[in-house]
């Protein structure tokens, strides 16, 4: 595309207008509130577009306690501009300067919708400088323009977008659903190839590593569990709409006392608030790993559970529960949780659970859980959830995904060893307290650990997704759980499913 001709072609108006009086306004009180009443700039005639379909770029050099460049982009065609990036190059007459470069990149920019940014210079503008917009719909599709406007002036640019423009944008990514339902009564693929994509995710207790949004990037992975800091999980959902998102913030303690669906309500107000500025947060957890002290506080969590979903659902959004610990709860706990299942199946949320192991990923599988009969490729730690999909969830015929929003090697469920073991990095040739050579842990003996258990995920059409735990330690914390550093390797597994 000829640049320097589609410039000329799409420059129809350059107005300039230097701010010479000072800008006044009044106000005046009107029952105690302020009115203030703004003064007209400029009001001008602008001459028809050349297309229906437009780009409409508008700058704005603003002089005032510091020199600012407005610049405002608004999507007039049809297309929906998926990855917008503008660079303002800033660029000086005297060569002896430099020139200053500040990028924007947008969010997606749909038909009708408009978007603004302020590009702000400290030290003032530069003696006859011209800012240089450079503007990126899509690859290989670029827009210059050139605004040497003296400062103080407004600039409006019509871009004319042909057809042939549109084939170079991308058609907008289909809305992720945020419950995909599962076919009632369906048993697990346990023999033959697995099938599907891999449903391998992260647990990011913090997004400070560039390589996690890298990841996300590259592999769309089938969901992202954040604690804390959730609103970067906006930026997952627009470069990869499709992944499930889940965040949770820090509750206070965990106490079975009281009226639950009272507690369950002060439970969602406290947050209610935070949950709606985080649009980017497709499923909320609540109570991390739950320890219970008998059946009866099983029941209250139940009813908290369920309240909880029905509050939330009033907000138009929607949970994750249970979010048990690696082993828990025992088959009786199970069924008496089911009320919040019912709750959860009419309002669209998911199951959550934690499923670790140690020394391997593996042990435990084939062991047989008390008062249920043992099956084949089910665990007492990994492949725990299908004890309750197969006795309780599908033959009572409740339609409600899973999601493992913790997993991974954890020698905490492991009993006293006389050394303290905690993520798979602990579990290496310096080990005494475990005589199984299989025991140690290298990077390569977990992925290939993570690649099992992959597989027997991707056999059971109703789980979702599981998140590895864990990445983006930032102080060391969960240094001996952590897999930033192998995010590369990780990448790759996603990429090897089909």
């Amino acid at each position: 595309m000829n640049s320097a001709r589609r410039v000329v072609a799409i420059f129809l108006a350059a107005l300039a207008i230097v701010f010479y009086w000072p800008f006044a306004a009044g106000a005046e009180t009107v029952e105690g509130a302020q009115l203030l009443d703004g003064r007209v700039i400029v009001s001008e005639k602008i001459p028809e577009p050349e297309r229906s379909a437009s780009l409409v770029v508008q700058a704005t050099s603003w002089s005032g306690a510091s020199y600012d460049y407005i610049l405002s982009l608004t999507n007039l065609s049809p297309w929906h501009m998926q990855t917008v990036q503008v660079l303002d190059r800033y660029l000086p007459e005297a060569p002896e300067q430099e020139e200053i470069d500040q990028e924007w990149v947008l969010d997606p920019l749909a038909p009708r919708d408009s978007a603004a940014f302020v590009f702000s210079f400290p030290n003032g503008p530069l003696e006859n400088g011209c800012h240089q917009i450079e503007i990126s719909l899509a690859e290989e599709l670029g827009i210059v323009l050139m605004d040497c406007n003296e400062p103080g002036a407004v600039t409006i640019w019509d871009v004319s977008l042909s057809e042939e423009v549109g084939s170079y944008l991308p058609p907008p990514p289909e809305e992720a659903p945020r419950i995909r339902a599962i076919p009632q009564g369906t048993l697990s693929r346990l023999e033959g190839e697995p099938t599907g994509p891999s449903k391998l995710g992260l647990h990011v207790t913090r997004n400070s590593s560039p390589e996690i949004m890298e990841f996300v990037r590259e592999v769309h992975p089938a969901v992202i569990v954040a604690v804390g800091d959730v609103g970067w999980l906006s930026d997952v959902k627009k470069i990869s709409p499709e992944t499930i998102t889940m965040g949770r913030f820090k509750e206070g303690e965990q106490k079975f006392t009281g009226d639950p669906q009272e507690r369950a309500r002060q439970f969602v107000d406290e947050y209610a608030s935070r949950y709606l500025d985080n649009p980017g947060v497709d499923y909320w957890l609540g109570w991390n790993e739950p320890v219970f002290d008998g059946l009866e506080d099983v029941k209250w969590y139940a009813a908290f559970e369920a309240e909880r979903t029905i509050a939330m659902a009033e907000l138009g959004l929607r949970v994750a529960v249970g979010n048990f610990s690696a082993g828990t709860p025992e088959p009786e706990e199970f069924e008496a949780f089911l009320p919040a299942l019912s709750a959860v199946q009419e309002h669209g949320g998911v199951l959550a659970v934690h499923e670790y192991s140690a020394p391997t990923m593996r042990d435990g599988v084939e062991a047989k859980l008390p008062g249920l009969e043992p099956l084949p490729q089910h665990g007492t730690l990994t492949l725990r959830y299908r004890y309750w999909y197969t006795n309780y969830i599908l033959p009572q015929n409740l339609d409600v995904p899973l999601i493992v929003t913790e997993a991974g090697v954890d020698g905490g469920v492991l009993p006293p060893q006389g050394v303290e073991l905690k993520g798979w990095r602990d579990f290496d040739s310096t080990v005494t307290a475990l005589d199984d050579p299989l025991s140690v842990q290298t990077p390569e003996t977990y992925l290939e650990q993570l690649d099992w258990y992959d597989d027997q995920l991707r056999r059971d059409p109703y789980v979702y997704g599981f998140a590895l735990f864990n990445v983006g330690d930032s102080d060391g914390q969960w240094a001996s759980f952590d897999m930033t550093e192998h995010l590369p390797d990780l990448a790759e597994l996603v990429q090897s499913k089909g």
